[in-house]
């Protein structure tokens, strides 16, 4: 029988398509996300939906135990929500790059703490974080973006150092860039995006959320622990 996934930032993006791809393959679901709405096309399907920010440790914690009544036990989460601030750091506030940072890093540590004890004692879970392939790529703008996707990197690795003996998997995916809707967090058009990041290739979200599928899917004894993938003819 599957078993709940729960993934944030699921409104939109990489969260939105990882949740379709985690329905259709038959998982209970919660959907967590600031501005959550039913989605039409789940209609029917065990899924549940909550409008909470992932830096509010509270409400993460309250929607999981809510799901985790109605479904079960967490086997599976999907730290999907992210935001980027593509400027210049001298055109960045300080609101700018803390929102970034509780988004990009605090927002990870919470859901990994609202499920992390109940996959500990059942010895069993799957923990994918969505970083970015600025977890290992500096870049002179989005300085915020690249600082908290670091984090994400090395607190995916030294969770899966700690748990990976008690059974739970710990991925860190790593894309390079995914054609969503994240420019409209900066106020701007997406060909004004594409012209700050030089005009690369994207990968579609959906290509995206089939990986995670397959990472989750892979045998329980097996983990994928780092998985950088970007389109072919990306040069950095």
């Amino acid at each position: 029988m599957a078993r709940l996934t729960v993934i944030t930032g699921a409104s939109s993006g990489i969260g939105l398509a990882a949740a379709r791809a985690f329905a259709a393959a038959g998982h209970p679901l919660l959907l967590l996300a600031r501005h959550m709405e039913a989605l039409p096309d789940l209609a029917g399907k065990p899924v549940l939906y909550a409008s909470v920010d992932v830096a509010d440790f509270d409400g993460v914690e309250r929607a999981v135990r809510d799901a985790e009544q109605a479904y079960g036990g967490t086997d599976c989460l999907v730290n999907a929500a992210g935001f980027v601030d593509a400027r210049p750091f001298g055109e960045v506030t300080p609101a700018d790059y803390e929102r970034e940072i509780r988004t990009n890093l605090l927002g990870v540590f919470n859901g990994i703490k609202a499920v992390l004890a109940g996959m500990t004692e059942r010895k069993a879970g799957t923990i994918i974080n969505i970083s970015s392939i600025s977890d290992r790529k500096t870049a002179p703008v989005a300085l915020a973006y690249t600082a908290s996707k670091y984090g994400v990197r090395a607190l995916s690795e030294s969770l899966r150092e700690a748990e990976g003996q008690h059974g739970i998997r710990v991925v860190n995916v790593a894309p390079g860039y995914v054609r969503t809707n994240i420019h409209r967090g900066m106020g701007i058009t997406f060909e004004e995006y594409c012209r700050r990041l030089g005009h690369p290739d994207f990968m579609t979200a959906d290509e995206l959320a089939a990986i995670l599928l397959y990472c989750y899917q892979l045998p329980a004894h097996l983990c994928i622990r780092d998985l950088v993938v970007a389109p072919t003819r990306t040069t950095f």
